[in-house]
């Protein structure tokens, strides 16, 4: 087992076949890039993106005890800082070189702050970006970091550009390449992501508060949730829309499409149904 970076704990045997049976791994483990390949493909298929916390006031915590009580026992999903921390515990425990980053998302040619986190990991004498949390684009395999050229992905192509502080990280949706985020290989510490975290999940203006965001790929193509518009995205085809009715119809596709599990949130379709479905909501 290699070295854990930051000081996160390796996951115990029980804790790592928890995880192997929560994102369909049946394979046999090795810090190969067949194996990382496959943890990267299974983990977003299977653990939605989702900020149900924020957007009910809630912080997400970034302790290690409660994002694996929350994405692996309960069945819940959550955003990139708890989806790329436990993956990164789950390759350091398996004997990958991994360390954490930070990068600034794209959003309408506008940069925003270095709020999302994502990993480099070191595999078979190459470096990778490594990525289960970005959301509605989330990647589903690995991107060579000295390849800064088109690289083909199970739902669209990527491409990685290389700037002299920065590389730019690109998706090809629909014949149209679009920027993602921008990072630096600068590795980051637990405290880069609880201020960071605390920041999104707080920040009265943050989206993650005001929008409910849902996210999670499949093997034919991606699911999307924002507040009541879910959209069904193909690789090849035209996106197909659906404006839900009621909070019911809601909640249920969080939990059949999604596969997030909401029981333990008391009062979570009232919510719903007060912030999403009432007169004048948006």
């Amino acid at each position: 087992m290699a070295d854990l970076p930051m000081h996160y704990a390796p996951l115990s045997p029980a804790e790592l076949a928890r995880y192997f049976a929560r994102i369909g791994f049946a394979g046999e483990p090795k810090p190969d890039l067949a194996t990382l390949q496959q943890l990267h493909y299974l983990h977003p298929l299977a653990i939605s993106f989702e900020n149900l916390d924020p957007w009910l006031g809630r912080c997400p915590l970034l302790d290690e005890a409660a994002i694996l009580a929350k994405l692996v026992d309960g069945g819940r999903g959550g955003y990139c800082f708890e989806h790329n921390q436990l993956f990164l515990r789950v390759l350091a425990t398996l004997g990958y070189v991994v360390s954490g980053l930070a990068a600034r998302v794209i959003v309408a040619d506008a940069r925003l702050a270095r709020t999302h986190m994502a990993l480099q990991v070191g595999c078979e004498g190459r470096a990778w970006l490594v990525d289960v949390g970005f959301g509605g684009l989330t990647m589903t395999g690995p991107l060579d970091l000295g390849l800064c050229s088109e690289q083909p992905g199970s739902h669209e192509p990527w491409r990685l550009e290389q700037h002299p502080a920065a590389f730019l990280l690109n998706a090809c949706v629909l014949g149209e390449w679009r920027p993602q985020y921008c990072f630096s290989l600068e590795v980051q510490t637990p405290g880069d992501y609880l201020m960071a975290n605390w920041y999104v999940a707080t920040w009265p203006d943050s989206r993650f508060r005001h929008e409910l965001i849902a996210a999670r790929p499949d093997r034919i193509g991606r699911h999307a949730l924002l507040n009541r518009r879910y959209v069904r995205h193909f690789p090849d085809l035209p996106s197909q829309e659906t404006q839900l009715a009621s909070a019911r119809e809601l909640h249920e596709l969080l939990q059949d499409v999604f596969r997030i599990n909401t029981t333990a949130l008391t009062g979570f379709e009232q919510q719903l149904d007060a912030r999403l479905f009432s007169p004048g909501a948006t």
